[in-house]
Formats: C-alpha cells, sequence, structure tokens
C-alpha cells in the first residue's frame, strides 16, 4: 500500500463532466484526423513533427518542471511513471525516431490507457484546475491519436506476435515501477493500490488480486487491438 497521501477526484460516471470530457476527446481526434486526410504529404509531415514536440513538451513543462523549482515536486507522485505518462513520452519519441519495438508499446499501452482514461477518468492531485482538465483530455487523447495516425498515415504497422512480445515486454516494467513506488511510497500504475475510479472491470480492489485481474484483462485487450491492426497492416518482419 501507498505511504504517501495523495488526493484524487474522479467525476461521476455518465454526469455533465463525464460526458463533456468524452465528447471534447472523440471530436478532437475526429478532427485532427479527418484534416490528415485532405493534407498533402509535406503539410502532413509538419502535423506529424508539431504533434511530436507537444508530446515531448507537455510530458514534463506545465507541471514537472514548474514543481521542481516551487519546491512542490513529489517524488511519489510527479514521476511520469503511468501507463498514459510512459505512453505520452513513447509518442513523442517515436515520431521522430521511428523504433519498431517502441511503436508497439505505444500502439497497446495507448489506446489501452486512452479508453480507461476516458470511460472512468481519475485526477491526481484533487478537484483539478480549468489547465489540468483540458490537458488531461488533450494529453490522453494524443496517445490514442499519434500510433493511429502513423498507421494511418505514415506507414507503421505491427509485426507478427506483437501483443505477446509487448504483454512480456511489459512484466519487467511493472516489476521497475513497482520498486521505484516501494522506495517512494508513490502508486504509479496502481501497483500499490487500486484505482478510485467506478471501472467496472475492477472486480476486486483487493492487493494483489486486483493485479492479477489487471493483467488477465491487459491480454484481453492486447488481443482485440491486436485483430484489426492484424486484418489491416500487420507485417511478418
Amino acid at each position: 500500500m501507498s505511504d504517501t497521501y495523495i488526493p484524487h477526484w474522479t467525476p461521476e460516471i455518465f454526469g455533465s463532466f463525464w460526458w463533456n470530457g468524452l465528447i471534447f476527446s472523440i471530436l478532437f481526434i475526429s478532427i485532427i484526423l479527418f484534416m490528415g486526410r485532405y493534407m498533402d504529404k509535406k503539410t502532413r509531415l509538419y502535423l506529424t513533427y508539431s504533434m511530436g514536440i507537444y508530446q515531448l513538451v507537455s510530458a514534463f513543462s506545465p507541471w514537472l518542471i514548474p514543481n521542481v523549482f516551487n519546491g512542490k515536486f513529489v517524488l511519489a507522485s510527479d514521476l511520469p511513471l503511468e501507463m498514459c505518462g510512459l505512453s505520452g513520452i513513447l509518442a513523442g519519441i517515436v515520431i521522430f525516431y521511428r523504433n519498431q519495438t517502441l511503436f508497439e508499446f505505444l500502439y497497446f499501452w495507448g489506446i489501452c490507457g486512452f479508453i480507461h482514461s476516458i470511460i472512468s477518468p481519475e485526477f491526481t492531485g484533487g478537484d483539478p484546475s480549468n489547465f489540468q482538465v483540458f490537458d488531461y483530455y488533450v494529453g490522453h487523447s494524443m496517445i490514442f491519436l499519434v500510433p493511429v495516425w502513423l498507421m494511418v498515415f505514415m506507414g507503421s504497422s505491427l509485426t507478427k506476435g506483437a501483443l505477446w512480445r509487448i504483454a512480456l515486454y511489459t512484466q519487467p516494467v511493472l516489476l521497475f515501477v513497482g520498486t521505484i513506488n516501494w522506495l517512494v511510497g508513490g502508486n504509479y500504475m496502481y501497483l500499490a493500490e487500486a484505482p478510485i475510479a467506478n471501472n467496472p472491470l475492477i472486480l476486486t480492489r483487493e492487493w494483489p488480486w486486483y493485479i492479477l485481474l489487471f493483467e488477465f484483462l491487459m491480454i484481453i485487450h492486447f488481443i482485440l487491438l491486436y485483430l484489426p491492426a492484424k486484418k489491416s497492416s500487420v507485417s511478418s518482419t
């Protein structure tokens, strides 16, 4: 269990805040993809690089740098070690450095993270400011948008067996993050305590059983994401 109290806030599922966030995310993603469809190759490339720069800057500057300088940085909550936070960093890196394994991490982690962060939002630090709400929904939309954009417009694809490979590679990441939690009293990736969000898939909140449940659900999610990608673009290389 996390030793450091970190306030969290979750909006009411199907409440007005929840619907506003969902609709904003869908519109944001749809508009960018629609624009990309009608751009020439050069403009599309500029937008791709702009998304990469945005991801790398937004991964740190809006919260981490100010907290470091004003003395409010907390190791237990301010490191970018959540799956969505890591996916956001990957989204920036993969645009400039087309590593296949990193792209596959982004595809599975990012889309899974987006889905659950939108249907069951949870804000660290208590009641969020308007900027935090905007940053939350734009940031989570981007970790869905970037891998889809790269597949649709930039020729990226999954390789055969990607889902099992990324599921396997995720395990040492979980071990590393769990160790960090133990050292700093954090709850990154919810490895110390179950999330408080009202997610119907969380059938138990008892540690460590909910983690085993999450592992099982991860495989199911990865399979569901792999099937449409396999049908359209999976390569054998």
